[in-house]
């Protein structure tokens, strides 16, 4: 029974993502939409990737992640049910198994980064999103237990997050990929470590702003991390061309790029909001518009592609 549930987990998670949103049935300006563009994360994108990098060296050779595989549908279930119920202790031991996966995740990245990863930005971008998801994982525990650290406002905590299964984990992971697969050199090197350094970058402009110091940070920090990711949708494009793609992966990536290309691009005019706002670009709706295609878009039809892609040759 549990090899089965094992086996189908992608197939399970996608089923009880979509009865979440079902029985919540979230209007796009709500902060229960928020809340079903994070749980796809762990219910069907994380596993994906997860499949994917069991078979990317040189993580294929880790012990540890075969062993997370076999706890993410439990831990993404518990998860989801955390997201149901009010801040409290029940909804934090619900987040803590998803927690403990996130972290392990990262364990296994940091022990490729310390053995010399960064050397290579392929790999290194794999390694860094690995890492980038425990800050996920530990501050979903600090939302659910309803601490807001540093004065943050509830909703920048949540969104906190979704930023870091989203940006912080699967854009590093999806640039590193698709650097291997083109098997240039020095620029998709460079942008695997601009789309790494992005993610932290963001994140320390959206603190300084929080604290009324400078606002300035991150407005370039927006639009740093806004023209890396547009150059992993420019990978994704081109990688969709190349051979031996079947017909559904290069329509996924086509349409993977072109939503990140205009999530970005909000991405970059919210950051800019203290320079030439923009009235009806709002965090509801930036949650709405940016957030879906970058979750949806992008994030769940990108690593379909790739994961589709390990299926055919592992069979």
């Amino acid at each position: 029974m549990l090899l089965k549930i094992q086996k189908h987990r992608i197939l399970l998670g996608s089923l009880g993502w979509l009865l979440w949103m079902l029985v919540v049935h979230p209007h796009p300006l709500d902060l229960a939409w928020g809340r079903g563009i994070l749980l796809l994360a762990p219910l069907v994108i994380v596993p994906m990737a997860t499949d994917i990098l069991t078979h990317t060296s040189p993580f294929s050779a880790s012990q540890l992640l075969p062993k997370i595989v076999k706890w993410q549908l439990p831990a993404a279930a518990l998860f989801a049910v955390a997201f149901l119920s009010p801040n409290g202790w029940l909804s934090t031991i619900c987040a803590l198994p998803w927690v403990g996966v996130t972290i392990s995740i990262a364990a296994v990245g940091l022990g490729e980064i310390r053995r010399g990863a960064w050397r290579e930005g392929a790999t290194f971008s794999l390694a860094a999103g690995m890492s980038y998801l425990s800050v996920a994982g530990i501050w979903a525990v600090m939302e659910r237990l309803g601490f807001y650290p540093f004065g943050f406002d509830p909703e920048i905590v949540f969104l906190t997050i979704v930023h870091f299964h989203y940006a912080g984990f699967l854009l590093p992971v999806l640039a590193g990929l698709a650097a291997g697969r083109l098997g240039e050199g020095v620029f998709s090197q460079i942008i695997c470590y601009f789309a790494v350094a992005g993610v932290g970058l963001l994140a320390a402009g959206i603190t300084l702003t929080n604290f009324g110091i400078d606002t300035d940070w991150e407005m370039a920090s927006a639009w740093l991390m806004a023209f890396s990711a547009a150059a992993v949708a420019v990978m994704h494009f081109r990688i969709a061309f190349l051979k031996n793609n079947s017909l559904k992966t290069r329509w996924l990536w086509i349409i993977s790029a072109s939503a990140l290309l205009g999530g970005m691009l909000l991405a970059g005019l919210y950051g800019s909001r203290f320079l030439t706002p923009v009235s009806w670009l709002d965090i509801p709706m930036m949650r709405a518009l940016h957030g879906s295609l970058n979750a949806v878009g992008f994030g769940l039809f990108a690593v379909w592609g790739w994961w589709m892609q390990v299926q055919k040759v592992t069979g």
